[in-house]
């Protein structure tokens, strides 16, 4: 992200020089009649945005270094770059007011009127996308009844009935999901529709402070990945998944060979929760013997994830 910034201060600064030495590229004064000009003090207006171009492009770039050094949140990162943005604006509004006589006085009360209404939206618009960021990047919250696993955050959410889950995973080494499809991610959370690695499909709601991963694979054929705001959280939130799947009952009726979603023995669905409860008790006797999470559950066997 650094060099995001930094290419941006650049920009920023650069461009307050080309306004100094050419001020007709400031937007409406190359579109001014001469009479209308001859009330611009545009020495006055040319060296105020120099300077605001200047001081904005050298804080995002200082700041970015700060974040990089600190390892600070994305999320503060982003909040830095919109109100330096916002304040870049704002600078160049109250300058136009200050140097442009035009706007002052009864001759300029409708133009500043417009001008108003226009600082104003754009304030409404930062808000909103301030508030719709710091709601997105908060980590999904993840709720485990006896029917569904319920997972909410950033705008997403997915409820996975537990009859409909054929397989399930504890991974303590992550997975790569490059493709973003429909989502968002930040250094903190990856909440979402994504694809991993050789295209397979997925929804996400995770956190980097989470720890493990719950994989969840349902009859249908979707894929989820789950864990919560801390490891504590998502350790407790496997085990209640793991209760509640070695409390489901493999029911019924005398066709053992037909494949009824909830049905006979011979089922796929009647397999997949047989295996549950063998993946379980082998999940739960590695934490007996002291393996607890280095390893990950996958079918009936216990493989070893790190070393």
């Amino acid at each position: 992200m650094f060099w995001i910034d930094l290419i941006m201060g650049v920009i920023l600064m650069l461009s307050g020089w080309a306004v100094y030495r050419n001020p007709m590229l400031i937007s409406g004064v190359n579109t001014m009649s001469k009479k209308r000009l001859a009330k611009v003090d545009l020495e006055g207006l040319k060296l105020g945005f120099r300077n605001v171009f200047l001081i904005c492009g050298g804080a995002i770039v200082l700041l970015g270094g700060i974040f990089m050094i600190a390892h600070l949140p994305y999320g503060f990162h982003l909040v830095m770059e919109l109100v330096a943005i916002l304040a870049l604006v704002i600078a160049c509004f109250l300058l136009s007011r200050r140097y442009d006589l035009g706007l002052q006085g009864e001759e300029g009360k409708k133009e500043r009127k417009k001008s108003w209404i226009a600082i104003i939206i754009t304030v409404v618009s930062f808000a909103v996308i301030l508030f719709f960021f710091f709601k997105g990047s908060k980590p999904a919250t993840v709720e485990v009844s006896e029917d569904y696993i319920t997972a909410k955050g950033g705008g997403y959410s997915a409820s996975i009935a537990i009859n409909d889950i054929t397989e399930t995973n504890v991974l303590t080494d992550w997975p790569s999901f490059p493709i973003r499809t429909n989502g968002l991610a930040t250094d903190d959370v990856a909440i979402g529709h994504f694809r991993k690695e050789g295209g397979e499909s997925c929804m996400l709601f995770v956190c980097t402070d989470g720890g493990p991963l719950l994989e969840v694979r349902t009859v249908d054929g979707k894929l989820y990945y789950l864990n919560c705001a801390t490891e504590e959280e998502t350790l407790e939130m496997i085990a209640k998944v793991k209760e509640i799947l070695n409390k489901r009952p493999v029911t019924g009726n005398h066709y053992h060979d037909t494949p009824y979603r909830y049905g006979g023995q011979g089922s796929a669905i009647s397999q997949a929760r047989r295996r549950h409860l063998s993946v379980w008790e082998i999940a739960g006797q590695a934490r007996n013997d002291g393996k607890g999470l280095d390893y990950v559950v996958q079918g009936s066997e216990l493989k070893t994830i790190l070393s």
